[in-house]
């Protein structure tokens, strides 16, 4: 194998992988700052519509030390809460605002984290198999 064709699959490999070290740690740094659970009341469901499919994500609305905080969920394509609901989430105690619907909003950050892995991973694959097959 020519080195030059081993540098360009490595690197392909590694334009993948780096966005998926980046979504994975942006989804274990929420889930460890987020480390207290409480009950929110879904006050709306906010409807968006990107051309052939439309998108859920519940507006939530919890209370922290007399203080009421409002923030919207990722989006939901199944088991919509309705409105009025209660829902667990989980908040930043440094920092009350920042909350995550557990099971929902880090759906999206795993799942990314895990396809850009595996799309970087297939050209260094190939690129070790050919390498070793030839020597």
């Amino acid at each position: 194998m020519e080195p030059g064709l081993a540098f360009t699959l490595c690197g392909l490999g590694i334009c993948f992988l780096i966005p998926a070290f980046i979504l994975g740690f942006i989804n274990r740094s929420k889930t460890t700052r987020c480390s207290v659970t409480t009950v929110a009341t879904v006050k709306d469901i906010l409807a968006k519509n990107s051309g052939d499919s439309l998108s859920f994500y519940p507006l939530y609305e919890y209370e922290v030390n007399n203080v009421l905080y409002t923030n919207t969920g990722a989006y939901l394509s199944h088991h919509v809460p309705q409105k009025g609901a209660k829902i667990e989430i989980r908040y930043n105690p440094d920092n009350p605002k920042k909350s995550y619907i557990p099971g929902y909003d880090t759906k999206v950050y795993k799942l990314l984290s895990i396809i850009f892995s595996v799309i970087g991973m297939i050209p260094m694959l190939v690129c070790a198999i050919i390498f070793f097959a030839i020597n």
